[in-house]
């Protein structure tokens, strides 16, 4: 691209590569959410990637369209012939003033170049039939201040709208006065169109009164920006020749119907400085609540035998640690030899067994990497000569029903025991449930203050002194999307679960049996249980640190909480919730630590 002809596209051609590399940095505005993980498979050199927050939807197809430009630019450039030729057009002036767009407006910014549907519900009616068209939808370029403001550029020119004002005129004829509507010959006049732009405008309209999003009052309906970065609406045009007054009429139109008309490129004064690549920060040392709410899969962890055993002092040695016992691979039917040679047990069983065997054997590595009780202690030694009291664990009453009766069904001899320990069905002092909990451990008796481990009521849950207020915006996005989650199951299970003859539910009639194990089935994603959002909501509700060994789960609540972003179904204000964020900075959320499965074959 040695020539120096074309110095508007050159110049063009560099805006857009310094466009591309900066856009190849950009990241959301919203943080890393508050989560610890302890666990032992988090990758120690990828600094919680799987926590950071994914670009920005639209992003990656704005950087596309901008290498498309480049490319195109490049060709035409680099061939010595383009100098004798026209400059050649391109989408590069719209692609700049998206890019600024991003930049300048309110954030956060939830998506680049997103289509919104003119009716919503018709779009899922139609996505059920099989064959059925797209429904009409409306493209938005950047919607920013977390949905509650669209943004369109618009680059037509005014000669542009004379072209469309000519052609509307060339429709108004008077030949309806001469012409005979009985005549045969005679042929309406065809109407003139909307200009575009007035069209463009009403559909925005449209879509954004179908598309509220959830305010603090209720619906909000997004309000509508249009740029429109080269028209003139000037009574006089540069050369001083007077302006079509019907284009400043059209503007007007736009703004009457409740549209933001900005008019031009936005000015430089505006727009952010280019994004640059992120310099490296301090890691903020994210810290447990003083109050720990724990979920159904810490209980087990806490009671199992994994936990508390001997350490193997080999690999092999743990590897042998849960082999089944002869006397049951002896009684159990064999027909088939493993690829080993050795017997193996046949079918299901098989397998089941060998899962098992494996799970065992991780957890048990893990545990000789660090001890789950370790971790927790580690991490809650900064309470140890705090002002505020000691550290509380707190759990749910349908988290301690589900743990008791998952230990009675398949815990040890030694898990039982400690199961009663911390969930005593009679009366029982502190010091002997602590004894009873702490025997044949090969930790110290009391190595961390786990009990009592009490028991909050059930929702609505009353304010629980020493919870951070207000909670950080993470806190209430999650206990949000928690609460619309469990509305939502409720809903379906309501639906699909048919009265009885006597006007009561399969599930009631069955509660003794079958109904837990549909309850327990029925899921609101395939990684997330309604008992698990229930113990998520309640930690968050409370603004306390909720424990948990299902990084799976957790993984699944981030991927509702961005969709539900995305969708406006949150309020989230930015500078009002700073200083929120200042005062818990360190408090997390969620803390992840390694699951400890029961020691049992059977």
């Amino acid at each position: 691209m040695g020539s120096l002809a074309h110095p508007e596209l050159h110049l063009l051609h560099k805006k857009l590569r310094n466009i591309y590399e900066a856009l190849l940095n950009f990241r959301p505005l919203a943080g890393v959410p508050p989560i610890l993980d302890s666990s032992i498979d988090a990758d120690p050199n990828d600094d919680g990637q799987w926590l950071r927050h994914e670009n920005i939807p639209g992003i990656k197809k704005l950087r596309e369209s901008i290498k498309f430009d480049i490319d195109i630019l490049d060709k035409f450039l680099s061939d010595p012939a383009s100098e004798h030729e026209q400059p050649i057009s391109t989408h590069a002036p719209y692609l700049v003033s998206v890019y600024h767009e991003i930049l300048a407006a309110p954030p956060p910014i939830v998506s680049v170049f997103k289509f919104l549907q003119l009716n919503p519900c018709e779009g899922a009616d139609r996505r059920n039939q099989k064959g059925a068209r797209r429904p009409p939808s409306t493209k938005v370029d950047v919607v920013a201040e977390n949905g509650r403001r669209w943004i369109r550029i618009n680059t037509i020119k005014n000669a542009g709208i004379l072209a469309e004002l000519r052609e509307n005129d060339s429709y108004l004829t008077d030949s309806d006065s001469d012409s005979d509507p009985d005549d045969p010959d005679y042929r309406p006049s065809i109407a003139p169109t909307e200009l575009s732009i007035l069209q463009m405008g009403r559909t925005l309209i449209e879509a954004a009164n179908a598309n509220p999003i959830e305010g603090v009052d209720g619906p909000e309906i997004p309000r509508v920006t249009i740029r429109l970065t080269r028209l003139d609406t000037s009574p006089f045009r540069a050369n001083g020749e007077p302006n079509d007054p019907r284009i400043a009429h059209a503007v007007q139109c736009l703004r009457d119907l409740g549209i933001d008309v900005e008019l031009g490129e936005r000015p430089e004064s505006e727009i952010p400085l280019p994004l640059q690549p992120p310099a490296p920060t301090p890691t903020i040392q994210l810290q447990p609540t003083r109050q720990i709410n724990l979920d159904l899969s810490v209980l087990v962890a806490l009671v199992s035998d994994l936990t508390h055993s001997p350490l193997p002092a080999s690999v092999e040695e743990a590897t042998a640690r849960f082999l089944p016992p002869q006397q049951y691979r002896e009684w159990k039917p064999l027909d088939r030899i493993a690829a080993d040679g050795s017997e193996a047990v046949d079918g299901a069983n098989a397998q089941d067994i060998a899962r098992h065997s494996r799970a065992l054997t991780t957890h048990i590595l893990q545990e000789m990497g660090k001890g789950l009780l370790q971790e927790i202690k580690d991490k809650l030694s900064i309470f140890s000569n705090s002002d505020s009291g000691p550290v509380e664990f707190w759990t749910s009453e349908e988290a301690r029903e589900r743990c008791m009766r998952i230990v009675s069904r398949i815990g040890g001899v030694r898990e039982v025991k400690r199961a009663e320990a911390l969930f005593p069905s009679d009366p029982i002092s502190d010091a002997e449930a602590e004894a009873q909990f702490w025997r044949d451990s090969r930790y110290p008796r009391n190595f961390i203050p786990l009990l009592p481990i009490r028991i909050y009521p059930a929702p609505p849950l009353p304010p629980v002194k020493g919870a951070p207020e207000p909670h950080s915006q993470f806190f209430r996005s999650m206990t949000k999307v928690c609460r619309d989650l469990l509305a939502t199951e409720a809903a379906q299970a309501q639906m699909a679960t048919p009265p009885t003859s006597n006007g009561s539910s399969s599930r009631k009639r069955n509660e003794d049996g079958d109904g837990e194990a549909h309850q327990a089935s029925s899921k609101i994603n395939s990684r997330l249980s309604p008992h698990a959002v229930k113990s998520l909501l309640r930690g968050a509700e409370l603004g306390w640190t909720t424990l948990t060994t299902t990084k799976s789960s957790v993984k699944a609540l981030l991927r509702e909480i961005k969709t539900a972003r995305l969708a406006g179904r949150l309020v989230e204000d930015v500078e009002a919730d700073e200083n929120a964020q200042a005062a818990n900075s360190t408090a997390a959320a969620i803390w992840i630590v390694d699951p400890r499965n029961l020691q049992c074959f059977i």
